[in-house]
């Protein structure tokens, strides 16, 4: 899972909470504080146990998670999505992981609310 933030503010904040032995977790972006940012992760995420895995700052930057079929998982942050994901990808590989990519969701909370046509987030 990936997302870009910002909304034009250059200390934007974004979390990513995960629960790894679930494969459910949550991404937050835009909010004006790192705190505040990793506290609606965690409230967002849709199973208990999540744990914040990456927090990530500045306008337009993106943060993301991939997971491999064996559990590895990797995270990373740049300032395009792709890039995010490519350091997040290299991450889940150093970790062991396996075919490491992002997963077709099923279901992803952004903000808390579902991405379209994702309900909630499982990667397994």
């Amino acid at each position: 899972m990936s997302a870009c933030g910002g909304g034009g503010a250059p200390t934007a904040r974004g979390a990513i909470a995960y629960n790894a032995s679930a494969g459910y977790g949550s991404i937050v972006v835009s909010h004006t504080s790192q705190p505040d940012a990793n506290t609606d992760a965690l409230k967002k995420c849709p199973v208990g146990g999540c744990a914040i895995v990456l927090e990530f700052s500045g306008n337009g930057t993106c943060g993301s998670l991939v997971v491999s079929s064996n559990g590895a998982w990797g995270v990373g942050s740049a300032g395009s999505k792709e890039e995010a994901d490519s350091r997040a990808s290299e991450q889940c590989t150093k970790r062991g992981g396996v075919g490491c990519h992002l997963y077709q969701w099923n279901g992803l909370i952004l903000n808390g609310q579902p991405i379209v046509g994702q309900d909630t987030m499982q990667c397994n």
